[in-house]
């Protein structure tokens, strides 16, 4: 009998969203309208280093939830949203990455908050 991968990197990014992940729950909305719902995401804001035009050089953040696949109705697209309901701030997801394995990271863009 084959070796089950899948079961096993599927439950082992489940103990890293329930470690690692918000104390709350986020919300997350598709864009396709369907009702939103609640997943568990390992949010951060890694600093990040642009080289723009003539070399000059510009520090930012990249808003990005790490994610387990399995928790979500629906692969993950471009322009679905969420909430971190721990800071009220509200995303708009620029680009799903998903790692084949059942994990992966939203890039994601702010657009708003409901202030906490």
């Amino acid at each position: 009998m084959p070796f089950n991968w899948r079961a096993v990197t599927d439950k082992m990014n489940g103990v890293v969203m329930q470690t690692f992940g918000e104390n709350v729950r986020v919300l997350y909305m598709p864009a396709s309208g369907a009702t939103p719902y609640e997943v568990d995401g390992v949010f951060d804001e890694a600093f990040l280093d642009l080289v723009v035009v003539d070399g000059v050089q510009v520090a930012t953040v990249q808003p990005r939830l790490g994610i387990q696949v399995s928790q979500f109705e629906a692969a993950p697209v471009q322009d679905d949203q969420l909430h971190i309901k721990r800071t009220g701030l509200i995303y708009v997801v620029r680009e799903a990455r998903l790692d084949g394995w059942g994990g992966g990271g939203l890039m994601l863009n702010l657009i708003g908050g409901d202030g906490g």
